[in-house]
């Protein structure tokens, strides 16, 4: 459905805002049907999620604070916070850092290993199913140009591009 048809618009937006609107908007349904096919079955957040895989595909010793909030999609997220409500839940647990005794690492536990290998099955299929709305050859492409556009607003508003 056009832009201006689901948000009812009676003016036409100029292409820069139109294009704003558009990704916020995607943004917004991305994240509903996420959390519908993933994160409510699992009785998760999306920013508890994304915690816990980073987590999973980090270092074995874990990973500092410091490096979840590098590494974390939601900026604003409250990340010491997080990993203290995850621990409440018993789903990570702080060990001292052998590298910097003023820091700690944070690790999974098998309760949370085994959340998140049984939201798996569904995690792939929510890729499966984003992936095929594309056709195969518009793919790659619509990457790259959603690249050039995290990246020109990182240097809009002087953020270095995150490194993995």
């Amino acid at each position: 459905m056009p832009l201006a048809e689901e948000l009812l618009l009676t003016r036409p937006l100029d292409p820069g805002h139109e294009l704003s609107v558009a990704l916020m908007l995607t943004r917004e349904h991305l994240a509903h049907l996420h959390e519908l096919r993933v994160l409510r079955p699992a009785g998760l957040t999306d920013p508890q999620f994304n915690i816990l895989r980073i987590l999973r595909g980090g270092p074995s010793e874990g990973c500092t604070i410091g490096d979840l909030k590098r590494r974390v999609i939601t900026r604003a997220a409250d990340v010491p916070r997080l990993v203290d409500r995850l621990g409440r839940l018993g789903l990570v647990r702080r060990v001292q850092n052998p590298q910097d005794r003023r820091s700690c690492r944070v690790i999974l536990t098998p309760k949370a290993e085994a959340l998140l290998n049984a939201t798996d099955p569904a995690h792939t299929a929510f890729g499966k199913e984003l992936e095929h709305l594309l056709p195969p050859e518009r793919l790659q492409a619509f990457l790259a140009d959603l690249e050039l556009i995290r990246e020109g607003i990182q240097k809009a508003v002087g953020l270095t591009p995150r490194s993995s």
